[in-house]
C-alpha cells in the first residue's frame, strides 16, 4: 500500500498548489503565468512527501535516494529529541514517526526559510527545490508513471519548465517556499482523517498532550492504505489534478483541445 499512499500525499499537494497558485494571484489583480502556476503545484505535490521522512520505509525515504536515506537519519532522531523534550503527561511513543514533520510548525519554518533563500539566491534554489520536489512527485506517482529513473525525469521536467513553459519559474522567487509549506500541511491533514491521526498543532497542549493526534470524529476516518483510499481518495484526487490543471494554467485548456481535435481527425472514418 505504500504507493497507494505516494499517490494520494502527491495529488493532494498536486491539487492545493493548482488551486492556491492559479486562483490567489487573481484576488489581488495578478495574472500569474503558466510556469509560476507549474512550479507552484509540482512544488507543492513533491513537498507533500517531505513528513514520512520521519518513517524509515516511506516512499520519501526508501524509494527516492540516498540522500533521501541520510535525510531520514536525521528527521527521524531530532523528530524524538523534540519529542520527549516538549511531552505532555498523557503523551505516549517515541515521537519517531507523524511528530516534528507533521506538525504545522515546522511547516511553516521550512517554508520561511526557503522563501528567503530564494530571495537571497533565486535561480538556484528556486530549480533546487524544483527538482527534488518533482523527484518526490514523480517517486509517489511511480505507481501510476513507471519508466526512467526519477532523477532523470525530474532533470528533464526542470529543465523544460525553465526553457519552455512561458514564465518558467521567474517570479517565484521568495514565496516558492509557502508551495513546501502548503504541501507538508496537506500532507498532515491527509494523516489527520486517517486512524492515527497528526500532531498539527504541536506544541499547543490539549488533554496534556503536546503531540495531541489532531484528526476527524472517529467515524469519518478511514484505514491508511485501506480501500476507501485506494478506490475512492486516490482516483478522485488524480481526476482533480488533470481537471485542475486544465482550468488554470494557461493556454492547457485550449493545447489539449487541440490535441483532441487532431487525435479524433486521425480517427478511421472522422
Amino acid at each position: 500500500m505504500d504507493a497507494v499512499l505516494g499517490i494520494s500525499h502527491a495529488t493532494s499537494g498536486a491539487a492545493l498548489g493548482l488551486v492556491v497558485a492559479g486562483y490567489a494571484p487573481q484576488l489581488a489583480g495578478l495574472h500569474p503565468t503558466a510556469g509560476g502556476i507549474v512550479t507552484f503545484a509540482a512544488v507543492c505535490a513533491g513537498a507533500a512527501l517531505l513528513p514520512d521522512l520521519d518513517h524509515p520505509s516511506s516512499v520519501a525515504t526508501r524509494r527516492f535516494s540516498v540522500a533521501s536515506w541520510i535525510a531520514s537519519r536525521v528527521v527521524r532522531p531530532l523528530s524524538a529529541v523534540t519529542y520527549d523534550l516538549t511531552r505532555g503527561s498523557r503523551d505516549t511513543g517515541r515521537g519517531t514517526h507523524r511528530g516534528l514533520t507533521h506538525t504545522a510548525v515546522a511547516a511553516v519554518l521550512l517554508g520561511v526559510g526557503i522563501n528567503a533563500a530564494s530571495a537571497r539566491w533565486g535561480t538556484p534554489v528556486l530549480l533546487g527545490t524544483l527538482f527534488v520536489c518533482i523527484a518526490l512527485a514523480i517517486k509517489g506517482l511511480d505507481a501510476m508513471v513507471p519508466g526512467p529513473p526519477s532523477l532523470v525525469i525530474a532533470a528533464g521536467f526542470t529543465y523544460a519548465v525553465e526553457e519552455f513553459v512561458p514564465g518558467g519559474t521567474a517570479g517565484t522567487a521568495g514565496w516558492l517556499g509557502s508551495a513546501v509549506t502548503l504541501g507538508m500541511l496537506v500532507h498532515s491533514v491527509g494523516d489527520a482523517i486517517t486512524e492515527s491521526g497528526a500532531p498539527l498543532l504541536w506544541p499547543l497542549r490539549i488533554r496534556k498532550r503536546s503531540w495531541y493526534p489532531v484528526g476527524t470524529p472517529r467515524p469519518l476516518r478511514f484505514r491508511t492504505g485501506g480501500a476507501v483510499e485506494l478506490w475512492l481518495v486516490a482516483p478522485a484526487l488524480t481526476v482533480a489534478v488533470f481537471l485542475l490543471a486544465a482550468l488554470v494554467v494557461p493556454g492547457l485548456g485550449e493545447l489539449l483541445l487541440r490535441l483532441k481535435d487532431q487525435v479524433v481527425a486521425l480517427l478511421p472514418g472522422a
